[in-house]
């Protein structure tokens, strides 16, 4: 039976070596692997609820149940924050796209930032975390009376919020508006890629700062507070345009689309070359590997302990198969990206299937000489573990990738995991 427990721990996670090797090689578009990636996330969610949650609870009780799940959603939670923090977060794309915006250079200036930026209109209504974050990545511009600082027919890969001070806006040489503090410019041409529809020169002497178009891709991506912000501004500036009201329509309802549209979401990993190195550098073989040991651990020690019995849990064992492609697919195409060789990323994903079914062995040997409540409680440890693995990185990865599309995705494979369930049962 201990050989049995290692095949079915290889099984399950067989799935990561061929999502691994699919994204070093034939990376899927991302609505697919999206939808994949929720419909892993459903049948995992169903395999706990009927293979581990309501097991435990008729041979223990709810209170080991209780204790297991949230000790199980601790050690995860901390151990994988911990292992992202010492280069484990190149594994997940979106951990490492959280790592970058998290750990931007922190200025000494940052209250006294956020103190000149607090009558911005468009940061307003953000949560205080959001403007942080954006006052990490605004540099300060002080201009003097009668400088020009857009341009009228140029390109614009920046755009300015003003702090002090005013500036007049003109176009075809014609007198627009006076803009002031609290107010901001430059936005539809950073948003749309097209020249700058005005010139802006400073009336007074200003304090401004200014988010280029690269920091301003990460915002949008961390904060949809702003994109909302910023197509209202949009469309409160169109409204007083002197284009015709139907051009200016045109333009609102496609520059909102474009707007409010996910950022491109591995933008930073494949145009900042100075990310990219920041990124392996800090990603050290052996993080990213115990990092995503530790997101399988909980899954082949239930294998394990369920390889004794005469029920084999299909649903469990076809469930984690399915969750581990998507995953090992986006994580190998990550560190593709970030510059990690194939040979090294196919080696560390073909060595966890082999670990995990050492683990597997583990947890077939630990059911088989443990008491009946010390093995209820560990497998309640391991669904916690999976739970918090699914709401911190599988879930939100398939959100970010598919929008709100993936919830069909998510809702048919919870009902395959339960039809599985109740016909194996």
């Amino acid at each position: 039976m201990a050989l049995s427990a290692f095949v079915q721990g290889m099984l399950g996670a067989s799935s990561l070596a061929l999502g691994a090797t699919v994204g070093v090689f034939l990376p899927p578009k991302r609505a697919l692997s999206a939808s994949i990636m929720a419909f892993g996330s459903g049948t995992l969610i169903a395999a706990i609820a009927f293979e581990i949650t309501r097991k435990v609870y008729e041979e223990t009780g709810f209170f080991p149940l209780m204790l297991g799940f949230a000790l199980g959603g601790i050690l995860f939670t901390t151990l994988s924050q911990y292992i992202d923090q010492h280069g484990g977060f190149l594994r997940k794309p979106a951990a490492s796209r959280r790592y970058l915006f998290e750990h931007q250079p922190q200025p000494e200036t940052i209250p006294s930032i956020l103190q000149r930026l607090s009558n911005v209109q468009v940061l307003q209504q953000l949560p205080e975390g959001e403007k942080e974050a954006i006052a990490n990545l605004v540099i300060p511009v002080h201009a003097k009376p009668k400088q020009v600082l857009c341009q009228e027919g140029e390109p614009g890969d920046y755009f300015y919020m003003i702090a002090q001070g005013e500036a007049e806006v003109i176009k075809d040489r014609k007198h627009i508006t006076v803009l002031g503090p609290g107010e901001i410019f430059g936005e539809m041409s950073l948003l749309t890629k097209e020249p700058r529809s005005a010139t802006v020169i400073a009336c007074t002497p200003m304090e401004l700062y200014q988010l280029n178009e690269e920091n301003f891709g990460q915002v949008l991506t961390r904060s949809p507070h702003l994109a909302l912000a910023l197509s209202r501004t949009l469309a409160r500036r169109l409204r007083h345009s002197v284009d015709s009201h139907v051009a200016a329509q045109n333009n609102l309802d496609r520059w909102q689309q474009q707007l409010m549209e996910p950022v491109e979401l591995d933008r930073l990993l494949t145009e900042n070359s100075q990310t990219l190195t920041r990124l392996v550098e800090r990603s050290t073989p052996v993080a990213i590997l115990v990092g995503t040991l530790l997101d399988n651990i909980p899954e082949a020690t239930v294998i394990g302990m369920n390889a004794g019995t005469q029920q084999l849990a299909w649903s469990f064992l076809l469930a984690v198969f399915i969750s581990n492609f998507p995953e090992a697919l986006s994580s190998a195409s990550g560190m593709k990206q970030a510059g990690t060789s194939k040979v090294q990323i196919l080696a560390l994903w073909f060595g966890i299937v082999i670990l995990s079914g050492m683990i597997a062995t583990f947890g077939y040997y630990l059911q088989d000489s443990a008491s009946l409540l010390f093995i209820g409680t560990a497998q309640a440890v391991a669904g916690g573990a999976i739970l918090a693995m699914l709401a911190s990185t599988m879930m939100p990865e398939a959100y970010e990738l598919g929008g709100s599309s993936v919830s069909y995705s998510t809702i048919a494979g919870f009902l395959l995991g339960f039809l599985i369930a109740m016909v194996s049962g």
